[in-house]
């Protein structure tokens, strides 16, 4: 695999790990302290890092991570605060970045300019929460053509017969959804096995398994069946119940080092230059 997310994701397998994706919510609590807490996961060994696009209407997320955006909105954080972030970050790390965002605020930010700007910040891949690849091709392809790897969903409700034509059109990693409903409420679904053997059939990408996953998780079920595991909601859950700025980014690294521990192999930080 090429570019920042294939790496990292050989350097897991090799370990002989699941990867660790954390999200948060750029933007969250504000700017400042979003720069040092993901600064403090990227140092903690993140294997890629996703930030979430605050967007008004966040469908699919749950409560704590609507939460975390109405802070962010409130802050008056927008996409092209996202991708500022995502430029320091790179400036500091070689972690993979990956912006997460459902279609309003990149069709509102402009398509081309989008993919041309987080391209240029050094974001290496996009997640479009509400676009199924068969309904804007055309957007899809834009933001390959931009170096960025298209990130698509998977849920225990894609119909098996769509699955050649998402894994044509995704790249980087999959991100399986483990059960129906929002994030951060319960455990894997019943057919997450058989989601992930379909997943495997038509696509030789990492397939990272989000939506309701924490350190407390079992995640020896996934050993040998996905190559990652995606964590937001317990994460921000962590940072909404700690009032102090400073133990609030050492709660982020307890955290990272935790799931670390939970997925196998050492917390050797992936650093870069400065």
């Amino acid at each position: 695999m090429a570019g920042r997310i294939g790496r990292s994701f050989e350097r897991a397998a090799r370990e002989r790990r699941l990867a660790f994706v954390p999200f948060l919510t750029s933007g969250f609590p504000d700017p400042d302290e979003s720069d040092r807490l993901a600064a403090a996961l990227c140092e903690e060994g993140a294997d890629a890092l996703e930030l979430g696009v605050p967007f008004s209407d966040p469908l699919a997320d749950g409560p704590v991570i609507q939460e975390s955006t109405r802070r962010a909105l409130a802050r008056g954080v927008r996409l092209a605060d996202v991708i500022a972030q995502a430029r320091r970050l790179r400036a500091r790390f070689e972690t993979p970045l990956v912006l997460m965002s459902y279609l309003n605020p990149i069709v509102a930010y402009g398509p081309e300019r989008f993919a041309r700007d987080a391209a240029g910040a050094g974001v290496d891949g996009v997640i479009l929460v509400d676009l199924p690849p068969e309904e804007d091709p055309a957007l899809w392809s834009l933001i390959q053509e931009s170096g960025l790897d298209t990130i698509a969903l998977v849920a225990p409700t894609t119909d098996r017969g769509r699955l050649p034509a998402i894994a044509e059109r995704a790249r980087g990693y999959l991100y399986v959804v483990a059960r129906l409903g929002v994030t951060g409420r319960g455990g894997g679904d019943p057919g997450l096995d058989d989601l992930l053997r379909a997943c495997r059939e038509h696509s030789p990408l990492p397939r990272c398994v989000g939506f309701g996953w924490s350190p407390a998780s079992d995640a020896e079920p996934l050993r040998g069946r996905a190559e990652g595991v995606i964590v937001g909601s317990a994460l921000i859950q962590e940072l909404l119940e700690e009032p102090d700025i400073a133990r609030r980014e050492e709660r982020a690294r307890r955290f990272a080092r935790a799931m670390r521990a939970k997925l196998g192999g050492g917390a050797e930080a992936d650093r870069g230059p400065g």
